[in-house]
């Protein structure tokens, strides 16, 4: 399943007020966006140029497109049009055009109300998350980092057997409530926040080598952003960890809004103290964690 198409009424999208001399004007970002999908083999189906206004009508625009509802996303502004793709396999992004107001958008998951931070990737991923296709979303040298699926808690499992791995931190719950939760997990942390505890998978086999990422944490009252990483035995030493924290890191600080990144580590774990202060993380204080004493590290942006 890949996103191929992007339906949308250009007519709908124009901003053009009446006294604006120009009867047809598109947001920069948004004609941008469109002339750029071409490198990426995504077809634009513009549903005033076939008289598409019913979903009969649709599919067959999309047969003679030799694209199938679930290869599209749709862009609207309106409810009109978001009713033309009604029972259809369609993901759905809102756009909220000031000229067109008091659309109620029933159903949309996302809107936005300006192009400018819109690329290809975010329509991308507004349809993976329609059809619960996980993101990728860091790349290293070696490996990628994605979402975690259902599908990968065997591989996890066999991951965490490892003695190291549970040496300084909590293993897996037993196999129903670990599903139970990673379901959860999904659902409302990927979701909602858009950073989580990814896999971390090598790029030439395929094979899962670690898991790694960001935590929400409540620090001394207020909200905090915490690091975190675990690599399975056969892979340690190799630097894998200094590459994927490093990209992580990258990654918060572009995409989080937090201006610090936390690391709590157990005192015996010289291991993982010694990458943090590599990576320019900083002793900041003793502190007890569900019963424990660990030791807390802070790098600053």
């Amino acid at each position: 399943m890949k996103f191929r198409g992007l339906i949308i009424s250009l007519q709908e999208l124009n901003i053009a007020q009446e006294k604006d001399a120009e009867r047809f004007v598109m947001e920069d970002g948004l004609t941008e966006l469109l002339d750029n999908l071409y490198r990426h083999d995504v077809q634009i189906v513009n549903l005033d140029m076939f008289g598409a206004d019913c979903p009969e009508k649709l599919q067959v625009v999309l047969e003679l497109c030799r694209l199938a509802p679930e290869d599209c996303l749709l862009l609207t502004a309106t409810d009109r049009v978001l009713s033309i793709a009604d029972g259809m396999d369609v993901a759905v992004l809102g756009y909220v055009n000031p000229r067109i107001p008091g659309q109620k958008f029933s159903g949309v998951g996302v809107l936005v109300e300006s192009f400018e931070e819109v690329d290809f990737l975010f329509l991308e991923h507004a349809y993976q998350r329609k059809h619960e296709i996980p993101w990728t979303v860091i790349e290293t040298r070696r490996c990628f980092l994605r979402e975690m699926t259902l599908d990968d808690l065997d591989d996890l499992f066999q991951l965490y057997q490892g003695e190291s791995i549970t040496r300084h931190m909590e293993g897996l719950y037993e196999r129903k409530k670990e599903e139970e939760y990673t379901q959860a997990y999904i659902k409302n942390v990927y979701r909602f926040y858009g950073y989580g505890m990814w896999l971390a998978v090598d790029k030439k086999g395929g094979r899962l080598i670690g898991r790694a990422g960001l935590n929400n944490l409540n620090l001394h009252g207020q909200p905090a952003l915490e690091m975190g990483y675990v690599i399975g035995e056969e892979y340690q030493n190799q630097g894998y960890a200094t590459e994927l924290c490093r990209a992580i890191l990258a990654f918060a600080k572009e995409n989080t809004g937090f201006a610090q990144v936390q690391c709590l580590i157990h005192k015996d774990n010289r291991i993982s103290i010694h990458l943090a202060e590599n990576l320019g993380f900083v002793w900041k204080e003793e502190m007890e964690v569900q019963g424990e004493l660990l030791q807390r590290y802070e790098i600053q942006f």
